[in-house]
């Protein structure tokens, strides 16, 4: 048996101390992460994942405000400051823009109806296809009534400000309800 010397041994020791140090390191530095992340997840706001799926039931009650016909809805769901585009010149913001929409397409389709087909949503952007069917009873856009019943394809796309629909970007197949209205008809 050899025997070591005194730095030998310190030096064995210093080592193996070392080694050791360095797993606890390692889970100290895991802890310090860990107790980090969660002392500052008090700033995250924690509703911004109610709010999106709000979203998506507060966009529903869009619909739901056109086959009802009842505008009442639309002043719980859209922003003071609304904008529909594209709108007609001179269309005033916020819900009292759309309510004599809402009125003339309810008074010309007396049984509209509009059907969700599908809901995506990407932030603060809500995306539906829908699909609007309802049977002609007085002119529209200039054209007489024969009494008959379109439907057609709607896309919207709904976005989100302080909790409300601060602008809606919409696109319709009127072409096909045209058609399906007898407007090309001779």
């Amino acid at each position: 048996m050899t025997m070591k010397t005194a730095a030998q041994l310190v030096e064995e020791h210093a080592l193996a101390l070392r080694e050791s140090l360095k797993g606890s390191t390692c889970l100290l530095t895991l802890l310090c992460l860990i107790l980090y992340s969660c002392a500052h997840t008090e700033g995250v706001d924690t509703n911004r994942k109610e709010d999106m799926s709000n979203y998506k039931k507060d966009v529903t009650l869009w619909y739901e405000a056109f086959s009802k016909n009842d505008p009442s809805i639309l002043d719980r769901i859209l922003h003071e400051t609304w904008v529909d585009i594209p709108s007609p010149p001179g269309t005033p913001t916020g819900p009292e823009g759309v309510k004599p929409l809402l009125a003339r397409l309810t008074t010309t389709f007396p049984d509209l109806n509009l059907t969700i087909k599908d809901v995506l949503q990407d932030g603060n952007k809500v995306i539906v296809r829908a699909e609007m069917a309802g049977t002609q009873k007085e002119a529209f856009m200039g054209f007489p009534a024969k009494n008959m019943k379109m439907t057609i394809q709607v896309v919207d796309i709904h976005e989100f400000k302080d909790g409300k629909i601060i602008r809606t970007w919409h696109t319709e197949d009127w072409m096909t309800g045209l058609r399906q209205l007898g407007v090309f008809e001779k």
